[in-house]
C-alpha cells in the first residue's frame, strides 16, 4: 500500500520507505479523537469516531505486517541497515535490506 509504504528493489538490494504523512496521520487522529473525548467531554462525537481511529490502526498495522516480517528476517541474518527518521519529510525512514547472494543461486 503506497501510502503506508513505498518499496523499492534493485539486484543488491530493497529498499523499504516508510510514509511519514501515514504515521502523522495516525498522531492527528488520537489527538483528535482525545480532544472530543477528553477536552470537550463529548461521549457521542467520541464514540462515532472511535472506530474510524480503530479502523485505521487496524488498516496500518495490517499494511505493515509484510514489511515487519521480512524487516525482522533481514535483522536475524544481518543484512538490515536503515536511514532516515519517521519524524522527517525531507529524510522518511527507509529500511535497506541486502539480498542475500547465496538465496538467489540457490533458487
Amino acid at each position: 500500500m503506497k501510502f503506508f509504504f513505498q518499496r523499492n528493489e534493485t539486484d543488491s538490494e530493497t529498499r523499504i520507505e516508510l510514509k511519514t504523512a501515514s504515521f502523522y496521520l495516525l498522531v492527528a487522529m488520537i489527538v483528535g479523537w482525545m480532544a472530543i473525548s477528553f477536552i470537550l467531554q463529548s461521549n457521542e462525537a467520541g464514540s462515532v469516531f472511535l472506530p474510524i481511529l480503530i479502523g485505521f490502526m487496524m488498516l496500518r498495522f495490517f499494511a505493515l505486517v509484510k514489511v515487519q516480517k521480512e524487516v525482522l528476517v533481514a535483522m536475524r541474518d544481518k543484512r538490515l541497515t536503515t536511514q532516515g527518521s519517521k519524524f522527517s519529510f525531507t529524510n522518511p525512514f527507509i529500511y535497506i535490506i541486502k539480498k542475500n547472494p547465496l538465496s538467489e543461486t540457490e533458487a
